[in-house]
């Protein structure tokens, strides 16, 4: 198929793809405006040990996905979020709330998704020095030299908003009614077998045209005449 013909297929289906467009954009409009607004606060968070040993870091390393979990169980979440007073469950906390475990860099960041905005530092806050504070209760019993020790480094950045990101579900959804519209052009241009023009008998009879006839006006030329009175 050359590409006049894609064109020609394009043009005359042109309603399809824009219908396509318009639908598919208005609906991922309509789901953005229906989601629950979140907002993304972050705070990161220094692992140190007391001396510079090799073993020690290795050891520091090793144990930054173990601060993850602690800081991360079900009860600490459910201490946090009495202290907060907050109306979410603990389940749903804990699907919007993260920590990343740097071991290149020895971070530890905080993550949070909250619909409050003003609650959504607070709660990344108090998560990361909660981690903080059971870091510091695993050196009781160690020498000083041994200890690991955790420091804020960046407090929960202003909350910005996360969910839903309106104008690209548009943009996306706009480019999957052109995809979709495109593809429904070429299937109802295949299923369509009608000759509407001579490129459409060339095409299907593969004769080319050498004339054509020009439809004829004496039979509604006559039905006005015979309208018209006497």
């Amino acid at each position: 198929m050359r590409l006049s013909e894609y064109i020609r297929i394009i043009r005359r289906r042109i309603w399809v793809i824009v219908l396509a467009v318009m639908v598919t954009a208005v609906a991922a409009y309509v789901f953005s405006k229906l989601q629950e607004p979140l907002y993304r606060s972050e705070a990161s968070y220094l692992v140190v040990p007391n001396r510079n040993d090799n073993g020690l870091s290795i050891v520091l390393t090793n144990n930054m996905n173990s601060y993850k979990q602690l800081a991360l169980a079900r009860p600490q979440i459910e201490k946090i979020s009495a202290q907060l007073q907050l109306d979410r469950s603990p389940e749903w906390l804990l699907e919007h709330i993260s920590i990343q475990a740097n071991a290149d860099d020895r971070k530890m960041i905080v993550q949070v998704d909250y619909p409050d905005i003003d609650m959504a530092p607070r709660l990344a806050n108090a998560v990361g020095e909660n981690m903080a504070a059971l870091v510091s209760s695993l050196n009781d019993g160690l020498e000083g030299t041994d200890k690991i020790n955790m420091r804020i480094t960046t407090p929960a950045t202003p909350p910005q908003l996360y969910r839903p990101q309106t104008r690209i579900n548009v943009l996306a959804g706009a480019f999957l009614g052109l995809v979709v519209g495109l593809l429904l052009a070429f299937v109802l241009n295949a299923i369509d077998d009608t000759l509407k023009n001579t490129e459409d008998v060339e095409r299907h009879v593969g004769l080319t045209i050498l004339g054509a006839i020009p439809a004829s006006n004496t039979t509604s030329e006559r039905r006005t005449n015979a309208r018209k009175p006497a």
